[in-house]
């Protein structure tokens, strides 16, 4: 009776761990399709034309434009807030990849480089980057003045998380 019992009690866990098994099998496969796209990281270099004009490269490759904004910059000290936007073309600046809009501040330091900082969100994307549209954006930078009042070039980081 004991025996009986035991092959009984086995033979209906079988069906047990098999929906077990696809209840995990299932949420492992759904967590898959709903991962968000991965981070981007990419270095810019821009020279000022009036508004900053570069090249990016890494996860994204070609032309960064910081277009001018239309709200005036507002100043603390040595340091000026903005409000901003940036787009993303293809190398041959044909194919718009990705828009965004963000604010930021920027550090003039007299008689050295200066620094900038500004966060904000994708919110334009071709198909390929459609993914990454609502996604919080970084960037950060210094930049050289070809005179007093007058940028010139700079280097930093563009990242997407």
């Amino acid at each position: 009776m004991i025996t009986k019992m035991k092959k009984l009690i086995s033979i209906s866990t079988i069906p047990v761990l098999a929906l077990v098994l696809l209840l995990v099998l299932g949420t492992v496969l759904a967590d898959n399709a709903n991962k968000p796209a991965p981070s981007l990281r990419c270095t810019i270099e821009y020279v000022w034309m009036p508004g900053w004009v570069g090249t990016i490269s890494g996860d994204i490759e070609g032309v960064i434009i910081w277009p001018l904004g239309t709200e005036p910059m507002r100043f603390a000290g040595q340091t000026s807030h903005y409000v901003g936007s940036f787009q993303i073309w293809d190398a041959t600046e044909t194919e718009l990849l990705l828009t965004g809009e963000g604010a930021g501040s920027t550090t003039v330091r007299h008689g050295r480089d200066s620094i900038w900082r500004s966060n904000g969100i994708v919110t334009g994307a071709s198909d390929d980057y459609a993914d990454w549209i609502g996604r919080r954006v970084h960037q950060e930078g210094h930049f050289t003045w070809l005179a007093p009042g007058i940028p010139d070039q700079g280097t930093g980081t563009f990242r997407i998380n």
